[in-house]
Parts: C-alpha cells; sequence; structure tokens
C-alpha cells in the first residue's frame, strides 16, 4: 500500500463480551486489512483482553468514513453471529 500521508484518522475500542469472542472477531476481520480496494485508506486491528481496537488512517474524511462504516458494519455482524452461535 505504500506510504498513506495521513489526513483523517480515528480510533474505536470495543469491549466485547469475551476475549474469545474478540480474538475471533479480529481473526475474522484481519484478511480485510490485508486487501483494499483502494490505498485511500488502511486498517490495523489489535485485541488485549476483551477489548477489540481499530485504528483507521485516511487520505481524507470521505475513505474514512467509508472505511469505519465498512468495518463497523462487518463488527456488527460478527457480533450477531457470535450471539447466534452462543445460543
Amino acid at each position: 500500500m505504500g506510504d498513506l500521508s495521513k489526513k483523517a484518522s480515528a480510533i474505536v475500542k470495543v469491549n466485547l463480551p469475551s476475549e474469545k469472542i474478540s480474538k475471533t472477531i479480529q481473526k475474522a476481520l484481519e484478511p480485510e486489512t490485508a486487501t483494499s480496494i483502494t490505498n485511500r485508506s488502511k486498517i490495523k486491528l489489535g485485541c488485549e483482553g476483551k477489548t477489540l481496537t481499530l485504528v483507521f488512517e485516511a487520505e481524507d474524511t470521505t475513505a474514512l468514513r467509508a472505511s469505519m462504516n465498512s468495518y463497523l458494519n462487518w463488527l456488527h455482524l460478527l457480533l450477531d453471529l457470535c450471539s447466534s452461535l452462543e445460543a
């Protein structure tokens, strides 16, 4: 992805129900961080205990918003899936 000159960024920390769910969601999202449709943004994931951290860096606020919307929607979907599997 080359050197992205950061103009817009955000950090989102999400406290999840368990460390197992946090790590599972991190592993599910990691492949998306390796490939991107455009080079306008990049995302880094981190996991510490039950807290999942998403670090967004983008060339502009439009790219930042698009990346955040995608990842937060995927996060919501994965949380719903984990809840369904545990029920």
